[in-house]
């Protein structure tokens, strides 16, 4: 990894609305987001890159790589076979320093600090766009997770199995000082995603629920949906 300067969240800040203990950007009732992919017609273009595998990730998705395999592009799976690992050595991936976004490696950092030393998933390079090891093609050419395919196959929870990177985004779950941040990462190098701006789908907030759930619980979830619902016609509810 280099050692580039991370600054959170460049740029103008928005003004975080408390709720039940968390400091919420007010994007997610004031914008519309889905990650449907055949809708969006974006061929899953977000994973072209990497993503973060934070402590204890790549070990437990490894447990399941007898299952995944049968997921993924075959090239892929043989790729993986020969390596023996789906993680990238940094230096070898990203010579000239690491290429993720300040905002996704600091949306990251509540997992661990930023001086540890996290890794990535591999990085097959293409003549059309990069791409992860487990980014695969169903018949129809669609482009898809594999390890999602394969938990959503199994009936296991794919986001307690894939890496937290790849789950949250377009979320950012983070601590400043004694407060939890829930925002929205914006990722220039990502800008040009149809979902940013096709105005597509619910709001944020709903299209992200099972996430939040996820990240920040039940409870908080609820009491977030009963403070945009209290804002009723100023956020089209």
């Amino acid at each position: 990894m280099s050692a580039t300067q991370f600054v959170p969240f460049p740029g103008i800040r928005p003004q975080f609305v408390e709720i039940s203990g968390v400091w919420v950007d007010p994007k997610f009732w004031t914008t519309t987001y889905t990650c449907d992919v055949a809708l969006q017609k974006c061929h899953s273009t977000c994973c072209y890159r990497s993503n973060i595998l934070a402590p204890g990730e790549k070990e437990r998705i490894a447990a399941h790589m007898e299952g995944i395999l049968p997921f993924m592009d075959p090239e892929r799976g043989d790729l993986y076979r020969r390596r023996g690992t789906f993680e990238a050595h940094c230096t070898d991936q990203c010579p000239d320093g690491c290429e993720l976004d300040v905002d996704e490696v600091n949306a990251m950092a509540r997992y661990f600090p930023l001086q540890a030393d996290y890794r990535c998933n591999h990085i097959v390079r293409g003549k059309e766009h990069d791409s992860c090891i487990f980014l695969a093609h169903s018949p129809d050419g669609e482009e898809h997770c594999s390890i999602h395919a394969y938990a959503l196959a199994s009936g296991i929870s794919w986001m307690a199995l894939k890496p937290a990177d790849c789950v949250q985004y377009p979320l950012a779950i983070y601590h400043e000082g004694n407060r939890t941040i829930l925002g929205v990462q914006t990722t220039p190098f990502l800008s040009h995603l149809p979902c940013h701006d096709s105005n597509l789908g619910p709001l944020l907030y709903q299209s992200m629920e099972g996430t939040i759930r996820f990240f920040l619980g039940d409870a908080f979830f609820e009491d977030l949906n009963q403070f945009v619902r209290s804002l009723g016609s100023a956020v089209g509810i």
